[in-house]
């Protein structure tokens, strides 16, 4: 490439060219500017973008300290069994056989006074009491296992557990308002023993109907027969579904995307509906299950047991 240059002596413009020289000079400098720029870029990269490695041995990190948490907290529970089986032991000792454990501390222990024990009744009582508490020590070890099993299976699949129907489609019904849950039930109109899908909650006209797990609405239909209005909602790929009927007021639309708690209807009388209530149906893979067994967020086993005996005692359904 050809440059222009300022003669003073010919006071005129004169032409130039470029020398291998100068070319190769401009060409080092060029690359030198690259090479730092790629430095710094890749400085600046690394300090404020971590690499997908890099991120993975964070996650691990904290893995890891919440791992270290727990068993911590397991050590200082077992310390504490520990102390106070080492206190029943002692007590043992000192109502069954008159006497206090041996120290085994001591560099010097002295153990002939418990071979003299060796032919008292109470020492067969000894051996049958060891033998059962060893029994439970290994139950303990069982379930202990498989409550850390369970625990792990839960922590992994976490991102699951917002598509299960895991609460009440209401927001805190009082047992009063628990009702016929599935199986044969008296018909309110036909007064004859039929199928019942789902459960019933006896509440007030508008009370408000929260979906009970994170999903998508797959159907909403009004019609003044059969269940009435109904909301069905598909839960990911958990192959749960729930159908809510007899609604009054409806709050969504097909397709519309929705998350535990919230509001998606009201309840009312629609369709074949004996008095204002929530029939309420779970489904797993097209099959029918019962949501009595479905409320372990909400409740206690105290509450568990009474809401099974209230759904199963109560012969007649309200749709």
């Amino acid at each position: 490439m050809s440059r222009y240059q300022f003669n003073e002596e010919r006071l005129e413009f004169t032409r130039t060219r470029a020398t291998i020289k100068g070319l190769l000079r401009k060409a080092l400098w060029f690359f030198l500017g690259s090479l730092g720029l790629a430095v710094v870029y890749y400085l600046l990269f690394g300090m404020f973008i971590l690499s997908p490695a890099e991120r993975n041995m964070v996650r691990e990190t904290e893995l890891m300290n919440s791992e270290y948490e727990r068993l911590s907290k397991e050590m200082n529970d077992l310390d504490k069994v520990l102390g106070e089986l080492e206190t029943r032991d002692k007590s043992i000792y000192g109502t069954v056989m008159h006497s206090a454990p041996v120290d085994l501390s001591e560099s010097e222990t002295d153990i002939s006074h418990y071979r003299n024990l060796l032919n008292t009744m109470s020492f067969g009582l000894a051996v049958h009491t060891d033998s059962i508490l060893s029994g439970l020590e290994q139950k303990a070890a069982t379930v202990t296992r498989a409550l850390y099993l369970a625990g792990n299976t839960v922590y992994d699949n976490k991102d699951h557990l917002k598509y299960i129907p895991a609460r009440f489609p209401l927001r805190s019904p009082s047992m009063e308002a628990i009702g016929a849950t599935i199986g044969q039930r008296v018909h309110p109109f036909y007064k004859i023993p039929m199928e019942h899908n789902g459960m019933d909650f006896l509440v007030g006209f508008g009370t408000d109907v929260v979906a009970t797990a994170d999903g998508y609405v797959s159907k909403v239909s009004r019609s003044p027969r059969g269940q009435g209005n109904v909301v069905e909602i598909v839960h990911g790929e958990s192959g749960f579904s729930t159908l809510y009927a007899h609604l009054s007021e409806l709050f969504v639309r097909q397709g519309q995307q929705v998350t535990r708690g919230m509001v998606i209807a009201r309840v009312g009388s629609s369709g074949m509906s004996f008095m204002p209530h929530l029939h309420y149906e779970v489904h797993q893979d097209s099959l029918v299950r019962d949501p009595v067994h479905y409320f372990f967020m909400d409740v206690m086993p105290k509450e568990y047991r009474q809401i099974m005996l209230t759904a199963y005692n109560t012969g007649q359904s309200l749709d």
